[in-house]
């Protein structure tokens, strides 16, 4: 339909006014994986604790402590987690608990990228137990465990999911499936967020990511705001490569919630870095 052309002699509208609709206006819906915050006690084997550091590029964020390599990352909601990874030469084994044969068939395509670069093995089975447990329909978002931190029972049920794919349906194309099921499998072998990565150079807008990511579709408090944006992990226990735009682990966020107002970019596959970095991860035999 076309748009009304104003009238001539129309009153313009207070600035006031056009502030308040844009404060209003509803958050875009971003498709990115989440952290989830582990309700339960942490294990002895994996000790919780908080690196304080000082931000140097904003006020805001001066008093937020690093996230730490040791805290248990329950469903990452690149750099990977050294003891969150496989032994190298690994055999992993998959399994759908739902969904349609056509879907596990593209993720199974997708995910098999992975074993071009990493000395891994991802072997899907029908029955049986199975160390990455695939639900099309936990949930709307996409998620996983990341590395070894799915075989811990009082994070991730025996019989329940250790991963996600809450959006990928029949209609979804090619591209997005390669973007998604290759980023949850990344978490999968231990890799996290790029932006969460201890090289991380990006300028957030802290006041824009609060709002954002406060209305729907997340509706996250500021402590998880805080948890899946804007910490990073500290350096120790984490092997990390030079920041990397072009990363699969990086999701896109919009220029608006950076002072720069310089957008992340929208990546559907593995860059160099990636490859070379899980190589490194996952030596060949």
């Amino acid at each position: 339909m076309a748009a009304k052309k104003k009238s001539a002699t129309a009153p313009k509208r207070p600035a006031k006014k056009k502030a308040a609709r844009k404060a209003a206006a509803p958050a875009k819906q971003l498709h990115i994986c989440f952290d989830r915050v582990r309700p339960s006690p942490i294990r002895d084997y994996k000790v919780a604790h908080f690196i304080k550091t000082a931000k140097e590029n904003k006020e805001a964020l001066a008093d937020l402590p690093n996230l730490d390599a040791s805290h248990p990352i329950v469903r990452a909601y690149m750099a990977v987690i050294d003891h969150n990874k496989w032994p190298d030469g690994h055999e992993l084994t998959c399994k759908f608990l739902d969904g349609k044969q056509a879907w596990k068939d593209k993720v199974m395509a997708k995910a098999k990228l992975w074993e071009q670069y990493a000395n891994v093995k991802l072997k899907f089975v029908t029955s049986g137990d199975a160390q990455v447990r695939i639900s099309f329909q936990a949930d709307p978002g996409s998620w996983s465990a990341v590395g070894t931190d799915c075989l811990d029972p009082d994070s991730f049920p025996k019989n329940g999911p250790t991963m996600n794919f809450g959006w990928l349906r029949d209609d979804t194309d090619d591209q997005e499936y390669e973007r998604v099921v290759v980023h949850e499998f990344g978490h999968a072998l231990g890799c996290i967020h790029e932006h969460q990565s201890p090289n991380e150079k990006l300028n957030w807008n802290v006041k824009e990511v609060y709002r954002v990511f406060s209305g729907p579709p997340n509706n996250w408090s500021k402590t998880e705001i805080d948890h899946n944006i804007l910490q990073k992990y500290g350096a120790k226990g984490i092997s990390a490569t030079v920041f990397d735009p072009a990363s699969i682990m990086l999701y896109q966020f919009d220029a608006d919630l950076f002072t720069d107002h310089k957008a992340t970019p929208l990546n559907y596959q593995l860059s160099d870095l990636d490859k070379s970095m899980i190589k490194t991860m996952y030596p060949p035999a």
